[in-house]
């Protein structure tokens, strides 16, 4: 295990785990708030799994999530890391409906923010959530994120457009 917590933890993507995680994908409460659009299969997983591994420095350090029975249950992790600036963006996602408001949400975050600013020294960790995803609005206003800004309409989900809002916390304010 790299990262250990009372309700779950966090280690390394195996191959195995790939054909669980085209599954939750591909599931309604994920794909509404991801920027995948269609549905995926086992060659776009595999292609997915292999393009996290191919970038030194990498461009995304991704984690499975397990609960404390050592069952996966998810996904999270680094993106669009730039390592000049130190910033990167925050992605998880949980198997089952309404994860958003359980404690494992918050341990699962908590473990990627050390991670993030302590490990790896960011300065700056962000999260992209669309409107349509009240319930993850409030969970990163719950953890003290920083709202910094609104892309009008920028995504077509359920025959409408959506604004998307940018979320941020600083090093200093989650050491602070």
């Amino acid at each position: 295990m790299l990262i250990e917590g009372s309700l779950v933890s966090l280690r390394a993507l195996e191959t195995d785990d790939l054909p669980k995680l085209k599954e939750w994908r591909n599931k309604k409460h994920v794909r509404k708030s991801t920027r995948e659009y269609r549905l995926l299969n086992m060659l776009n997983q595999k292609e997915w799994f292999e393009s996290i591994h191919k970038n030194n420095p990498p461009r995304e350090i991704m984690f499975g999530i397990l609960d404390k029975k050592k069952k996966l249950i998810g996904v999270t992790g680094l993106t669009y890391i730039d390592w000049k600036n130190r910033n990167s963006e925050i992605s998880i996602y949980i198997s089952h409906e309404g994860w958003q408001e359980r404690r494992e949400a918050v341990e699962v975050l908590n473990h990627v923010m050390e991670y993030g600013f302590g490990e790896l020294n960011m300065n700056r960790l962000w999260v992209e959530i669309y409107g349509n995803m009240k319930e993850n609005i409030k969970l990163f206003e719950k953890m003290k994120f920083y709202k910094e800004g609104i892309l009008r309409q920028k995504v077509w989900r359920n025959k409408k457009w959506w604004d998307s809002f940018i979320y941020s916390k600083l090093a200093r304010e989650h050491h602070g």
